[in-house]
């Protein structure tokens, strides 16, 4: 059990380095007006599939890695366990966030501007699951 556990902490880890790193350098080839919609903080149809990608990616790359560790199934089934309670937790503080700033400057710092990004909530939704099931199929965890 504790290489289990062991695999998806690192798994999680290396799926949180690829989603930083995926989304840094898409923001600096998309820049604010490719990530959000036209003059708000609402997240573009092209950040959410960009986004869709790399967590993918991320996913995959983090099963892989916790079944490598674990050596057995069981470290992606973690991973994918931990990646939705993640989620989930993740989801409170958007559902009771204030409303941003009505329109976004053009010279808004990008940390700035992604704090006061607006993602839909089915993609909130969609992303855990997105996680949790590419946690399994990279570590090899649905087959018998």
């Amino acid at each position: 059990m504790g290489r289990a556990i062991g695999g998806a902490v690192l798994g999680y880890i290396v799926m949180f380095v690829i989603v930083f790193c995926g989304l840094t350098l898409a923001w600096m080839l998309l820049g604010a007006d490719g990530a959000f919609q036209a003059g708000g903080f609402d997240v573009s149809m092209t950040w959410i599939v960009v986004s869709i990608v790399v967590a993918a990616i991320a996913a995959l790359a983090g099963g892989k890695v916790a079944r490598l560790v674990a050596k057995a199934p069981l470290g992606p089934q973690v991973l994918a366990g931990l990646v939705i309670i993640i989620g989930i937790v993740s989801m409170i503080p958007a559902m009771t966030m204030e409303p941003a700033i009505a329109t976004r400057p053009g010279d808004m710092p990008m940390m700035e501007a992604i704090a006061q990004a607006r993602t839909p909530m089915w993609m909130m939704i969609v992303n855990p699951i997105i996680g949790a099931i590419g946690a399994l199929i990279g570590g090899n965890a649905l087959k018998r």
